[in-house]
């Protein structure tokens, strides 16, 4: 009976189209995708969030599932290594067979997690409309190419989202059945996802005090019973924000907490804003928003999901209109109370946006398929037949990029051509790089002292600046990466200008002198290759600047 409903076929299509990145850049000491939580962050998160004035940049709540899922190929880690010496124990857990299983653990938890956020929106969308909207708002979010990445790596923007989609669905069963009681789990559920980044919180800080205003106003049920409603929302919301404080290490590691919240709130956000303050930045911000979600997602979807919300509004049940409002306001509440304090507007920053607009788009396409003359429901159906393609085409070009990654190529070509002992120097972060020939001498150089850096299991960190006297037989480099230093908005775009983080590396001249000059040819390299991504059918998608960049390698000339 279930394989004859159409949600099991949704899901398993979602599934299908996150394979393809599980054993994306793996086996390997480390992950490609970029701010990943696995393999090594969740580690980190628990061994700082609680130790004494100590701080990691990520709450603990997701390390936690991680940890336990994990746990098999942590005590054998730990009964492995040589002694619990720092340096033993780092080396041990570094090698590639554990950090592999790490993650594809984690990403395996993403792709299902995904699919719990697919079902939210399902949920959400039935909730207001009925059985055939929710599921063609679920059909619409399997089909939205962020999602389908962040949805096959260990980033945790799928885990707090996931969470919050929880608790936005359990306010609205709330308010739409009359039972005050489902704000318990909505009120836990967010605080899950703000233990899982703290973002989340801009989806409820005004989202949730306007929509139980909302409801209070145009129903007058919850008026009838006004003490009971107020009691359980503020027992649920004490109960949760005790928890919230007690799994962030708030209460038992107050300095590292308060450690934390400061970086967050200043150097996290400030250096990597790319709008300036004020009305002019956050004109701008909008104009790139719309700019995305016309050309990520369509303008033609982005007018359905408008259609959706006018439709919501005027849904005959008050408490299904009071429902179907709640979405939208997280979308307000999250763009208002993030992307315009972080000024920034990066894909996994419209996220949250993006998924919730697949509640409207499928409340508008089941009105749309039911129009009543044949002909403009012919003509809706095939509209909305089209949309689908495309958004499918854009999600197997993300499997694409993933299982035809430059670095692969990279990686071929240094097999053939890099000889035993053959030193290679490289640059940047773990998350940029090919794996490399095991027989060869690489170095990693950089002014960061080496133990600031992720390390990498037979690769030697030099602190030193990138132009120096040494004389590599190869030196690799990630495109995308060496344009920070060569080029001053090499990863902007639209109205976007440099963040500080980005205006110091273009800052440093002796570096852009360098790397123009290994560009230009004015340094005794050339070009021996370069691996780009691939051309053909699909477009060439670059999401949170890990995948499909180029890998330059340069040879020493004879």
């Amino acid at each position: 009976m279930q394989l004859r409903n159409p949600l099991v076929w949704i899901l398993a299509v979602a599934a299908g189209l996150r394979l393809a990145g599980l054993f994306w850049g793996l086996p390997a000491s480390d992950g490609w995708d970029d701010d990943g939580f696995a393999p090594r962050n969740f580690l980190t998160a628990l061994a700082l969030t609680y130790k004494h004035g100590a701080a990691f940049t990520y709450p603990p709540l997701h390390a936690f599932f991680l940890a336990l899922l994990t746990l098999p190929a942590l005590g054998m880690a730990l009964l492995q290594a040589p002694s619990f010496h720092q340096a033993d124990m780092i080396g041990e857990f570094t090698k590639p067979q554990y950090m592999t299983f790490f993650a594809v653990t984690a990403r395996l938890v993403n792709l299902v997690l995904s699919l719990g956020i697919i079902w939210c929106v399902g949920e959400m969308a039935r909730l207001v409309a009925g059985r055939s909207a929710g599921l063609l708002a679920a059909g619409a979010c399997a089909l939205n190419f962020g999602l389908t990445y962040y949805g096959q790596v260990s980033n945790l923007d799928v885990p707090y989202l996931f969470w919050a989609m929880m608790a936005l669905l359990w306010g609205m069963r709330a308010v739409a059945e009359h039972q005050p009681q489902r704000f318990w789990p909505a009120a836990l559920f967010a605080a899950a996802a703000i233990a899982t980044k703290d973002q989340a919180y801009a989806l409820f800080l005004l989202s949730l005090p306007v929509f139980l205003l909302a409801w209070f106003e145009s129903d007058p049920w919850p008026r009838a019973h006004v003490r009971k409603i107020l009691r359980t929302l503020l027992a649920a919301a004490a109960a949760s924000l005790f928890l919230l404080l007690l799994v962030d290490g708030a209460i038992t590691n107050p300095d590292g907490f308060a450690r934390r919240l400061a970086f967050l709130t200043g150097p996290a956000s400030a250096d990597f804003a790319t709008y300036p303050q004020g009305w002019d930045g956050l004109w701008a911000l909008l104009m790139d928003m719309a700019a995305w979600f016309g050309g990520g997602t369509g303008t033609a979807a982005t007018l359905v999901a408008l259609l959706g919300f006018g439709i919501a509004l005027r849904a005959r049940d008050c408490s299904a209109r009071m429902a179907g409002l709640l979405p939208a306001l997280a979308i307000l509440s999250f763009t208002l109370c993030f992307n315009f304090t972080a000024l920034r507007s990066d894909a996994r920053f419209l996220l949250p946006q993006a998924v919730l607009g697949c509640v409207y788009i499928g409340i508008a396409a089941a009105w749309l398929v039911s129009l009543p003359r044949p002909w403009m429901r012919l003509g809706a159906s095939a509209g909305i037949a089209v949309l689908a393609l495309v958004s499918l085409h854009y999600c197997i070009a993300v499997s694409a990029a993933m299982l035809q990654d430059p670095r692969y190529e990279a990686e071929a070509w240094m097999r053939m051509h890099v000889r035993s002992g053959d030193a290679i120097e490289t640059y940047g972060q773990n998350a940029y790089l090919p794996r490399f020939p095991q027989d060869a001498t690489v170095v990693r150089v950089g002014p960061r002292p080496p133990q600031a850096r992720s390390p990498l299991p037979g690769v030697m960190e030099v602190q030193a600046p990138f132009a120096g006297r040494r004389a590599p037989r190869f030196i690799v480099v990630n495109d995308w990466w060496m344009r920070h230093y060569t080029t001053p908005q090499s990863e902007l775009g639209g109205h976007r200008l440099p963040s500080r983080a980005q205006a110091a590396l273009y800052g440093d001249r002796p570096a852009r002198f360098y790397f123009r000059a290994l560009e230009d040819g004015g340094l005794p390299y050339r070009l021996a290759h370069r691996a780009g991504p691939a051309t053909g059918v699909w477009p060439q998608l670059h999401i949170h600047e890990s995948l499909n960049e180029a890998i330059l390698i340069y040879e020493r000339a004879p």
